[in-house]
């Protein structure tokens, strides 16, 4: 049997030393990918994750305990990059890119839309495809998108998104309005002429039949409720 020379067995002694003492890829590229596993849970649709496997050269030390983060800001949604750290006896760090892919339904426009209009179901259209790469605020349950009024016009099979669309105006300047004055145990209702425009929620001034003008919340049903 051939012998190495002592230089050659000394060489591939050490090599074998790093190697069994060194950070499996696999095992990196494994805690990544259940990571974001759990991080991407309960998304709205079929999560496909893909993890790029780490570049460990020079290899590292092995560790006990590795640890994953997201880098503020992110989330595991699109290309992103895992942050990874061993925490515990050796000392390194490292970047692991992957790309978390979901494949949904989201709302597109069944006809072409108007400003002003107020969306029904029968406005609404669903198609499929990969969410992360569809833009942010996009619709995904038609609940989020009925009874809403669009601010400006869509074409037939756009993609629909929060930005698109507002509440309806439940309060018109100049009309009347029902003024409520409510407190612990006590509702009493008024009438009065509105002074703005008003979606639910939006503060709306009113003036009363005595002349005072009052300022109050508008409510979905078109009233207007002030503080006592």
């Amino acid at each position: 049997m051939r012998r190495l020379a002592p230089r050659l067995l000394l060489t591939a002694l050490v090599l074998f030393s790093q190697g069994a003492n060194a950070q499996s890829a696999d095992t990196i590229r494994a805690v990544v990918y259940e990571f974001l596993r759990g991080q991407s849970a309960g998304l709205p649709g079929e999560v496909h994750i893909e993890v790029t496997p780490p570049q460990t050269q020079p290899p590292l030390p092995a560790c006990d305990r590795i640890e994953p983060w997201l880098p503020a800001g992110a989330r595991a949604w699109g290309r992103i990059r895992v942050g990874v750290r061993c925490v515990g006896q050796a000392n390194w760090s490292l970047y692991v890119g992957a790309q978390v892919r979901v494949i949904g339904r989201y709302l597109v426009s069944a006809r072409a839309l108007r400003p002003g209009e107020i969306l029904t179901a029968a406005d609404l259209a669903e198609q499929q495809g990969d969410l992360t790469e569809m833009g942010r605020q996009l619709l995904t349950d038609p609940t989020q998108a009925i009874g809403s009024q669009m601010r400006f016009a869509v074409a037939q099979g756009q993609p629909l998104r929060a930005t698109m669309m507002a509440q309806p105006q439940v309060i018109q300047s100049g009309r009347p309005v029902t003024v409520i004055v409510q407190g612990n145990g006590f509702r009493v209702a008024n009438s009065g002429v509105a002074l703005s425009n008003a979606r639910a929620g939006d503060g709306v001034r009113v003036r009363l039949p005595s002349g005072k003008v009052v300022h109050g919340v508008a409510t979905e049903n078109g009233e207007v409720v002030l503080s006592p």
